[in-house]
């Protein structure tokens, strides 16, 4: 037999209404927010330049040349698990000089080494830097590894860096600047005795590798790349909704008849840039994406991105962006997750450059998180 079932209050016993005016049989109820959230704004920033983001972060000229194609003898370079696939002298392209790398759809698990024949130090270095071609074929979830080694112990050293994570992979047939700060690769950073590095095409996405070049790989003394970081405190989550990124540049931003702002597609406001402003979400430690933007243009393309708001005097423009999110970022402070952009080279002739973010924090301690620091 049905059990009959009735809701009820369990102190006064009054039970739960059955309308039926405009809605068929509707249950009357009462709601509320099963969470509340504390709104905020927030600037990425860096701990030593704050919020502007228009700084010198490009390298200088202390370098440890490693290989440019064989334009000149620097490093060697030679394959080390398969062959065949790999160049080292390519006349096909080069970003200086005549030659590059080149590597043609090289199966998984290929690798080729590049190695000095002696040590260095890398606590004199701080960043590795070269430019990438690509020609076809790079897809989402191909993985081109570069990472040190050791030929005297036969072992990496530190952690390997995916290059997907630092350019527009799928821009085709013009030169990029990669630049990774060597904090990115762990224990390298602070090796006594590296002598080689390695590139290793580690998956593949569909019946091909991709088909690159690369050219003018180097270590660098001075330049680090610096990153502005977003992220939550401890105990909360924090819910990203948008960004608005704004930008102001010492040049005439109106055409001559006054019809629309005089706005260069390929460069930001005045300013042409090479290894571009990178962005990251990383969640558990992981990048789980990454654009790399060159100019204006690369900015607005991205979905949910708008210019909202242009102005000039005659001889400062200004400009605003805002980036909506189809669905919030969640970065869970438990887990490490941040967002991050990260400038490379010299920003300096912008007179001003920040990014900041609407966010909604959801406090997720309630008051027990000495005790559980891994609530969720």
């Amino acid at each position: 037999m049905p059990q009959k079932t009735i809701i009820q209050d369990p102190e006064n016993k009054e039970g739960a209404r059955v309308v039926n005016h405009s809605e068929k049989s509707a249950l009357v109820v009462a709601t509320r927010p099963l969470k509340t959230f504390e709104n905020s704004l927030k600037f990425f920033t860096n701990e030593d330049y704050g919020i502007d983001m228009n700084i010198n972060a490009s390298e200088g000229a202390g370098k440890e040349e490693i290989h440019n194609g064989i334009d000149t003898v620097l490093w060697t370079a030679s394959d080390i698990v398969g062959g065949g696939k790999t160049t080292f002298n390519s006349t096909d392209r080069a970003y200086e000089g005549s030659r590059s790398i080149k590597v043609d759809n090289s199966p998984i698990n290929d690798i080729y080494q590049i190695a000095k024949g002696s040590n260095v130090d890398m606590n004199n270095y701080v960043s590795l830097t070269l430019w990438i071609n690509v020609d076809k074929d790079w897809k989402n979830n191909d993985v081109v590894e570069l990472y040190g080694y050791d030929t005297g112990t036969g072992l990496q050293v530190g952690d390997s860096v995916d290059l997907s994570d630092y350019f527009s992979y799928n821009s085709y047939d013009v030169w990029q600047k990669i630049s990774i700060p060597l904090t990115d690769m762990g224990d390298l950073s602070t090796y006594a005795t590296l002598d080689a590095i390695r590139i290793k095409q580690t998956a593949k996405d569909g019946p091909k590798a991709p088909k690159y070049y690369i050219d003018t790989i180097q270590f660098n003394e001075t330049g680090a790349p610096v990153a502005y970081t977003l992220e939550p405190k401890e105990g909360t989550w924090l819910h990203v909704h948008e960004f608005v990124i704004s930008i102001a540049d010492e040049m005439a931003g109106t055409l001559e008849d006054g019809t629309m702002p005089a706005l260069a597609y390929n460069k930001v406001l005045g300013e042409t840039l090479s290894a571009g402003i990178n962005y990251q979400r990383i969640q558990a430690e992981i990048v789980q994406f990454s654009l790399t933007f060159i100019n204006l243009l690369e900015l607005i393309e991205v979905a949910g991105s708008e210019i909202v708001s242009t102005g000039s005097d005659g001889t400062n423009t200004w400009v605003t962006l805002r980036v909506k999110h189809q669905e919030p970022l969640i970065l869970k402070s438990e887990f490490g997750d941040k967002l991050q952009w990260t400038i490379a080279e010299d920003l300096t002739g912008l007179l001003h450059f920040r990014v900041n973010a609407g966010c909604s924090i959801e406090d997720r301690c309630d008051g027990e998180c000495q005790d559980n620091p891994q609530i969720v």
